[in-house]
């Protein structure tokens, strides 16, 4: 249970942030046309198929206690694209560390997301995986759209500081990862 709730929570920030943010971000608050938004999309696509196989290439290295450190990694790639808008940075220097920083973040969500599927279904008995799949991927996917309903209200409301969405967030989702710790080690299956 404790598992799949970070797997939701991951999703209730990563989801919201991405889908919600990044389109807002680069189009309404950097005022790029369709091509960066494209250009970013593109990039962050790349980034889930690397951090996909880096979850293979780790799968034997990667131990469960190590897991919230991705987990807070994720939340460490946030705070660089909010960091940037308190600087006055031009609009490519600012779009440049914002794609790259939702791609980090991207990455570590695969990774994430792969390895903490495994373990909630390597815990699960065979007679019940069907089931207990079935409830992960609805739980996870109704975070997805309740994350997006939250940031598409905070981007509203802080459209001309976004620094104070992006940066708390970051802070809060790398804080839950650290606290996580002591649970993925207690967790040790690989």
């Amino acid at each position: 249970m404790k598992m799949l709730l970070l797997a939701a929570f991951s999703r209730f920030f990563v989801m919201g942030v991405t889908l919600v943010g990044l389109p807002f971000l680069v189009r309404a608050v950097l005022g790029l046309d369709a091509r960066f938004y494209g250009g970013a999309e593109s990039a962050m696509a790349v980034a889930t198929i690397l951090g996909s196989i880096a979850a293979g290439l780790l799968t034997g290295k990667l131990k469960s206690g190590r897991l919230s450190y991705v987990l807070a990694a994720i939340g460490i790639c946030i705070i660089p694209a909010g960091i940037i808008f308190l600087f006055p940075f031009g609009i490519i220097i600012r779009y440049v560390v914002v794609v790259a920083a939702f791609c980090g973040m991207q990455a570590a969500i695969s990774v994430f997301s792969i390895f903490a599927v495994s373990m909630i279904q390597q815990s699960t008995p065979d007679e019940l995986i069907g089931k207990i799949m079935a409830y992960t991927s609805a739980v996870t996917l109704c975070a997805q759209p309740v994350g997006q309903m939250v940031y598409g209200f905070l981007f509203d409301k802080f459209q001309e500081a976004v620094y104070l969405v992006l940066i708390p967030s970051g802070i809060v989702v790398c804080v839950i990862g650290l606290l996580a710790t002591g649970f993925f080690r207690k967790t040790e299956w690989i």
